[in-house]
């Protein structure tokens, strides 16, 4: 008699925020189907949302510091993940972020498990340039070889991989975003009669989200007299980026845009708002804030970079401005603020449509489940028919 098959997966990334909101949907259908999952993350106040299920164990990296570009302390965090990875020998391990992507792909391949590095989006460090952007290409070159599969969230970023010679092409795959829940993020299309717009920029206080665009465009609008508010919603980082609070407040005391705050329940700020804006000018992977709002009948504007470019299609969900550009911006929000009242409805609708062909929760982890059959090469991960809402297939067909 044989041995049994194991059915053991792990999940490892910078944050237990991100496993919470991102993968919970995914992990729980993994759980009912009978596997046991290793969760590794620091731990952070959403640790306790998820360690308490059962078949998962939680597991508390030390040394996994997303900020930290100390060579000592990633020596010592792929120390920490080569032993774990040895005493728990899991059948797949899925790495999230550039750290774990990185030291998690090399100690994987020292304890002989297959990995997979999810690349949720290139950001600021490949942007960039100088001797940050060398290493940690030079560093993704060496550990993306290791990685059974690397997945992308969007066609510019395979591209980008690819043309650089960092990846193998063969190896790559497109997964569409990480999912959003249609339920929790309600269809709540603009109200009839509504005189004013609303603009909301949902994301974190750092100038490559273009935030200073933002405030330019609400500033031209206002001038030009027209009935709209601008608001901003996001917290404020300790990124070199990071916009000064008292900027933010200076804006806010003007009235040129009003800061919302922060906060984890967005879809109620989502639900008061017409129009999402995300003029962020670096790699976004598939950005969260405009799937929410496209899931609850917004229209969208975004810069046309990566990942915003493959959810919005110009003039049908939304409009595509030009990079590092506010008057741009305000010519794309005044164009959505002249819409007769039918075509800024419709803008929305179009946009939750798309979220439910292509971006549900649900689909996302049906095409884990089916990759995960796939790679496994049996057939335990048989699943009812209903589960099956998509296909990476039928991804890859859009263009």
């Amino acid at each position: 008699m044989g041995m049994p098959i194991k059915r053991t997966i792990a999940f490892v990334a910078n944050s237990g925020w991100s496993v919470y909101k991102f993968r919970l949907n995914l992990i729980k259908k993994l759980l009912a189907r009978g596997f046991s999952i290793y969760v590794l993350t620091p731990r952070d106040s959403y640790t306790a949302q998820f360690e308490g299920l059962d078949g998962l164990t939680y597991i508390e990296l030390h040394h996994l510091k997303s900020r930290s570009i100390s060579p000592f302390e990633d020596a010592l965090l792929y120390q920490e993940l080569l032993g774990h990875y040895r005493a728990l020998n899991p059948e797949l391990i899925f790495h999230y972020t550039i750290k774990a992507n990185i030291f998690g792909a090399l100690a994987a391949a020292r304890a002989r498990v297959p990995s997979i590095s999810v690349i949720t989006g290139l950001g600021y460090t490949f942007t960039g340039s100088g001797l940050l952007k060398a290493a940690v290409k030079l560093l993704y070159k060496q550990a993306l070889r290791k990685s059974r599969e690397v997945w992308l969230l969007n066609r510019d970023d395979r591209e980008t991989l690819v043309s650089e010679k960092l990846v193998d092409p063969a190896k790559t795959f497109l997964l569409p975003g990480e999912g959003v829940d249609p339920d929790a993020f309600f269809a709540s299309p603009r109200e009839a009669g509504k005189k004013e717009c609303t603009f909301l920029f949902i994301g974190r206080m750092i100038r490559h989200k273009g935030v200073y665009e933002f405030v330019q465009a609400a500033e031209l609008l206002r001038q030009r007299g027209l009935a709209v508010k601008c608001q901003l919603l996001g917290f404020f980082d300790d990124n070199p980026a990071a916009i000064p609070r008292r900027q933010v407040e200076e804006w806010n005391g003007k009235k040129t845009v009003d800061y919302l705050g922060s906060t984890d329940q967005v879809a109620g700020f989502i639900e008061k708002a017409d129009c999402i804006v995300l003029p962020s000018y670096y790699g976004e992977g598939m950005p969260l804030s405009l799937l929410e709002g496209a899931s609850m009948c917004k229209a969208l504007i975004a810069a046309r970079t990566p990942g915003c470019r493959d959810l919005i299609e110009d003039g049908v969900n939304g409009y595509l401005c030009r990079q590092k550009d506010g008057r741009d911006l305000a010519e794309k929000m005044e164009a959505y603020y002249r819409l007769p009242e039918t075509a800024k409805k419709q803008m929305g609708i179009e946009g939750r449509n798309k979220v439910l062909r292509y971006y549900t929760q649900d689909i996302i982890a049906g095409i884990y489940l089916d990759k995960i059959d796939s790679l496994r090469g049996d057939s335990l991960l048989t699943m009812a028919d209903g589960d099956r809402q998509t296909t990476d297939r039928d991804w890859e067909i859009q263009d």
